[in-house]
């Protein structure tokens, strides 16, 4: 039987829409473990027809880990697609087996850092563990060059990207108006700017504070409004006290209703997250809200990418409040005409590159057509 196994180190919620889309276009089985670096929501995986089971991890040693059950990987399968995870020893015995048997490994990485922030020894155990894939899937392009520096041939590696809820985002931002929603709230015509995330301190949402504080300062009032848990060991309550902007922030809280979150992007002028900004670019693109984050790329999440400077976002000097507070000036001070193409560029980046229907296409085009099951579905 020629099939494509998958194995991923978890399940989270928010891709389920891709693994809803291979179950249904490609013939594959899957597999999933326990591990994650945080705790993320997960989908019940019994809803793809493919799932199989899911395995748990064992720690052997220091980050190394073993997955109960993984021997059960190793039968009827022609090809298999893993988490692009050298610490995972099932990774290494699905690699030795399809090596000894001819199958195809494929990965899905973020890929390597740059050289300098890898030690010697981990830069040795990368360079084996990617060289020994037949095809690499990468979340964007900044990494690809430190692949190919390891000997990686380029045309082995697809950037897939990442998605969320394509159809169900753009399904509602068909229906989406300009609301009164901040005006309602704040008793005033300022622009808003919006955070959407977890507020913790290593998303600097502080520097966010004194950023808008300069600005109130500078005789150019704007908004905040933030969704999202406070986590411990943030004070930034009393910051926006001491600042006398407590009229000016609204803390909204954890929003898990789509079409209330859509609405809160919708309507602000720009959504800003002054640390990594990882999926929250996809969340504010997909509804037409440029994205306003810092210009550190060798510590950003992959969806930095889906910010152009100056179409659908721009980039801030890391660290910097009057550069962060120059780019937040920049993107509430716009136009209607301007604010309109703004969210035309925002939803075209999103469709064309950063959709559940970009990654299936990546997706077929790595794999062979015997593993298709469908020549062509619609994913909008």
């Amino acid at each position: 039987m020629k099939k494509l196994c998958c194995f991923f180190n978890y399940n989270p919620l928010y891709r389920y829409p891709i693994y809803h889309a291979m179950d249904k276009e490609l013939d594959c089985d899957f597999y999933f473990g326990d591990s994650v670096f945080e705790p993320l929501k997960q989908f019940d995986p019994h809803t793809l027809k493919g799932y199989k089971k899911s395995l748990h991890a064992i720690r052997i040693f220091r980050s190394y880990q073993w997955h109960s059950g993984a021997i059960s990987l190793l039968k009827g399968y022609s090809d298999y697609l893993i988490t692009g995870q050298f610490e995972y020893l099932t990774n290494w015995c699905i690699i030795l087996y399809a090596k000894l048997t001819g199958k195809r490994v494929y990965c899905w990485t973020h890929g390597v850092a740059s050289p300098t922030t890898r030690k010697r020894q981990q830069r040795l155990i990368e360079k084996i563990f990617f060289n020994c894939m037949d095809g690499i899937l990468m979340y964007n392009n900044y990494r690809v060059p430190y692949m190919t520096e390891m000997g990686i041939k380029k045309e082995a590696i697809s950037v897939i990207h990442n998605s969320l809820n394509t159809s169900l985002q753009t399904s509602i931002y068909k229906r989406l108006m300009p609301s009164a929603i901040y005006t309602d709230h704040f008793r005033n015509e300022y622009p808003t700017i919006i955070y959407i995330g977890r507020i913790q301190k290593r998303k600097k949402v502080d520097m966010l504070i004194e950023a808008v504080s300069m600005l109130h300062h500078d005789h150019y009032p704007i908004n905040l409004v933030l969704v999202g848990d406070i986590m411990e060991g943030v004070t930034i309550k009393s910051q926006i006290m001491e600042k006398g902007l407590d009229p000016f922030v609204w803390f909204y809280g954890p929003c898990y209703e789509e079409e209330k979150n859509a609405e809160l992007l919708y309507n602000a002028a720009a959504c800003v997250c002054p640390a990594e900004v990882g999926l929250t670019a996809i969340h504010a693109l997909s509804y037409g809200t440029p994205v306003i984050s810092n210009n550190d790329f060798e510590t950003q999440m992959p969806e930095f990418e889906a910010i152009q400077e100056g179409v659908t976002g721009s980039f801030y000097l890391t660290d910097d409040i009057k550069s962060l507070a120059h780019e937040i000036h920049r993107w509430t001070n716009v136009t209607p005409k301007e604010r309109d193409a703004i969210r035309e560029n925002s939803r075209k980046e999103i469709v064309t590159s950063w959709s559940v229907s970009y990654q299936i296409e990546v997706l077929k085009r790595t794999f062979s057509t015997h593993i298709l099951e469908k020549d062509k579905m619609t994913l909008s």
